[in-house]
């Protein structure tokens, strides 16, 4: 792959690698990859300040346009109010001037307070809170370390975002098979007045998923209905992405097609050690993967990891079985974690390959029968 094409580096930064909740679905913890054992609990001030070197010689030498560093863990918020402070004006300050950047952090949103609210605010980090729906389907999966429930505390916090944010924070929910969709699309526009959510497909692959695919393309048709009905703009993000890769825009959802790659995604632990998208901790793939240390390596030099090019190279490159399907050139296979066999790697169609087929042909016949032109939207999909 001729990475000297990127545009976009997007950062998964492992601030803490340490969680206050135990959710049986976490890819980071409970995937059976445990290399997080061995990584400090927080990321040091001195690895902050080598990535930020690091990130300042790969921007200018790749003439990158855009670096998105995504605060994450574990849970991020569990690092003292100071430190995350200061690590925020080291980013900032270090690349302010040279990549159009942007700060997000993902949190459970358990310990937010106002001190933490004007911490973000000021130093422009948009925010992202884990909550699943309302609390019966929470409780199902996002559980603290004793068993007790996160959804009283994820909803408070979440409160405090709506009412203090200067940009309002988006929901991530992790869709379970036999959720009512409907019960949690009302929950979070009704109860919790939320404008901005996403869905996830849970990380599983061909190796352990043993569930209905049908039933959670199911999930994202209701949800489309309910989205396009509702009263109010409302942003879904699995829906946008989708819509824009069938208008032909690129994003980190569905590519853009086969050539080289304009957008990579690395992971930093707190430690200081890089790697690709480490959500295929969930997949044998990443098995002995590993990391590159940013303390002995450039970026562009760990970027030549044959595992970096392989990678990209199989995201970018649709499932043989996938030929003869109309989707290939939007759906791309699906995600790449959900593509993955040990047999044969990720030469494979998504395993919600079923329920996502319903899906798109939903959208695309509510496109079609509400008066968009099909040159538009591609008549050879219809």
């Amino acid at each position: 792959m001729n990475f000297r094409k990127l545009k976009t580096l997007e950062v998964i930064l492992k601030i803490t690698e340490r969680c206050n909740l135990d959710c049986d679905y976490c890819y980071f913890f409970n995937a059976g990859d445990d290399s997080y054992k061995n990584h400090a609990a927080f990321i040091s001030d001195d690895t902050v300040a080598l990535l930020v070197q690091r990130l300042r010689q790969f921007s200018e030498e790749y003439e990158l346009q855009r670096i998105a560093i995504h605060l994450h863990g574990g849970e991020p918020l569990l690092m003292p109010k100071a430190r995350l402070d200061g690590i925020c004006d080291e980013i900032r300050s270090g690349l302010a001037g040279i990549v159009d950047l942007s700060l997000t952090i993902q949190t459970n949103g358990m310990l937010i307070d106002l001190e933490w609210i004007e911490i973000l605010n000021r130093h422009g980090v948009e925010v992202g809170v884990s909550l699943d729906g309302a609390q019966v389907h929470n409780d199902a999966h996002r559980l603290d370390h004793h068993g007790r429930s996160s959804y009283r505390a994820t909803v408070r916090g979440l409160a405090l975002c709506q009412e203090h944010l200067h940009r309002p924070p988006m929901v991530l929910a992790v869709i379970g098979e036999n959720f009512d969709p409907r019960e949690i699309y009302e929950h979070f526009r009704r109860d919790l007045h939320v404008g901005l959510i996403d869905f996830l497909l849970p990380d599983l692959n061909h190796d352990n998923f043993g569930g209905d695919a049908g039933a959670y393309g199911d999930f994202l048709i209701e949800i489309f209905d309910q989205m396009v009905n509702d009263e109010e703009s409302v942003g879904v993000r699995f829906i946008d992405h989708f819509l824009a890769r069938l208008y032909g825009s690129g994003n980190f959802l569905f590519a853009a097609g086969r050539g080289d790659p304009d957008y990579l995604l690395l992971t930093v632990s707190s430690d200081g050690g890089v790697g690709p998208d480490d959500t295929l901790r969930s997949t044998k793939y990443w098995s002995g993967y590993e990391y590159r240390d940013l303390k002995s390596s450039s970026l562009e030099e760990i970027i030549q990891d044959p595992l970096f090019h392989e990678f990209e190279y199989f995201k970018k490159t649709p499932a043989s079985a996938c030929s003869d399907c109309c989707w290939r050139d939007v759906c791309g296979s699906g995600q790449p974690v959900h593509r993955y066999a040990s047999s044969n790697g990720f030469d494979n169609p998504t395993v919600y390959c079923e329920g996502l087929d319903r899906f798109y042909t939903h959208v695309l016949k509510y496109l079609a029968l509400h008066g968009e032109p099909l040159e538009k939207i591609g008549a050879d999909l219809i």
